[in-house]
């Protein structure tokens, strides 16, 4: 069996028939230190198990603690009093993907035309769906990394595609992002259809820097195969770090695509709006999929992204500074606990940290052992990939005091239960 399926489904006493195969292959079997169980069946698990308190849940913000942009609402008000479609071509409204262009082509540093380069999405988790199904059939070789968004390896197995796993080195440098070389030679050796990467790094906030990222557009010219760069987190950059947008490296491969959006830095991931900024025959393909996947973005929410990336500077620049004090007094907390230690991140609103105690127990004990007694949700490290397994990622973007409260229960809880 391969070792990214789950056990197959079964028909239940409700009369289904088993689950399809691309559900099962979703599911990742055979991450270490599960036991046996799929990551799906570990999820589950975490999700069902009951707190002896309110949940606090730190694999997310707390949007009400950083709100969106004032103008977000008022755009978006705009646009649902009738100034705006309520249905739109399915790559989304013609006048707000001209203003996006030029607002993102100011961004990534490379020109951009509305009709050709940009599709709206309902958020740049379908914008990653589309992009991949525009390019991926089954038995196609992915190349990803380890660790990274826990939706990559799933939206490659969901697919029928199969990931080669290149290294990521997140801890010798702090802040930067080293691949190992020749596993990642090694990984273009099978002949792969796509590389997809998140930059900023998500789990670890490291950064992927020029020269890593010149040699990925160099491989993958040379191969033949499509880049897709997640910069969901390009705009949560700390300590004035350099930040080399994909895209102006891109221009000798057959296709790539950035996904981007607002959610996170401006906060407006219940809008549900993304970005695929892409080469133009592969955003066409980006909307044939939308046509049947998802449609559109919703028609209204489209309407906030014209000032985006744009007028708010000044709020992302604030929002930053606040997110880099938590970060950095996050970070102490954690290497000074005797039971976590974490490298600082780089970018993101996250950190991933590892507890001390990994040869003992297991990520699943962890972040039980956080819920039941703490009350604190976690994302465990296995989500990320085998690279992961030993960490487990939180947000820092949390009222300060909400967040100095679930450090201190996490060294508390750590200490006391998780102790070798």
């Amino acid at each position: 069996m391969d070792e990214g399926r789950g056990a197959p489904e079964m028909s239940g006493p409700d009369g289904l028939a088993a689950a399809p195969e691309r559900l099962a292959a979703m599911g990742i079997a055979r991450r270490p230190g599960l036991g046996g169980s799929s990551v799906r069946e570990a999820e589950r698990e975490l999700e069902q198990a009951a707190s002896e308190q309110d949940v606090i849940d730190l694999t997310a913000a707390d949007t009400h603690a950083f709100p969106a942009p004032n103008w977000v609402l008022e755009a978006f008000m705009d646009a649902a009093s009738g100034n705006g479609r309520t249905y739109t071509p399915y790559r989304g409204d013609p006048g707000v993907r001209e203003a996006v262009a030029a607002n993102l082509g100011r961004l990534l540093g490379v020109p951009l035309d509305g009709a050709r380069n940009i599709a709206l999405t309902p958020g740049t988790q379908a914008a990653l769906l589309c992009a991949l199904a525009a390019v991926v059939s089954p038995g196609d070789a992915v190349v990803i990394l380890d660790p990274d968004y826990m939706s990559n390896e799933r939206l490659v197995r969901f697919l029928g595609g199969n990931p080669v796993r290149v290294p990521l080195d997140w801890e010798s440098k702090p802040g930067t992002a080293e691949l190992d070389q020749e596993a990642l030679a090694g990984a273009f050796a099978a002949e792969p259809v796509a590389v997809l990467f998140s930059n900023p790094n998500n789990p670890t906030g490291s950064i992927l820097g020029g020269d890593t990222l010149a040699r990925i557009a160099e491989l993958a010219a040379r191969h033949g195969c499509v880049v897709v760069a997640d910069e969901l987190y390009s705009r949560l950059v700390y300590d004035d770090r350099p930040f080399v947008h994909f895209a102006t490296l891109a221009q000798a491969l057959p296709g790539w695509i950035t996904t981007i959006g607002p959610s996170k830095t401006e906060s407006m991931s219940g809008y549900r709006v993304g970005v695929a900024v892409g080469s133009d025959g592969l955003i066409d393909r980006v909307e044939d999929v939308m046509s049947s996947a998802v449609l559109r973005a919703p028609a209204y929410a489209q309407h906030t992204l014209v000032r985006w990336a744009a007028a708010d500077q000044q709020f992302v620049l604030e929002r930053v500074r606040r997110y880099q004090e938590l970060r950095d007094e996050a970070v102490s907390r954690l290497n000074s606990n005797g039971v976590t230690s974490v490298t600082p991140s780089a970018g993101t609103s996250y950190l991933f940290p590892s507890y001390l105690a990994r040869d003992a127990h297991s990520d699943q004990q962890v972040a039980l052992a956080l819920k039941r007694r703490a009350g604190i949700v976690v994302n465990p490290g296995y989500q990320f990939g085998d690279r992961g397994v030993g960490h487990f990622r939180i947000c820092i973007a949390q009222d300060r005091r909400v967040l100095e409260h679930c450090l201190d229960a996490i060294a508390t809880v750590l200490g006391e239960e998780l102790a070798v």
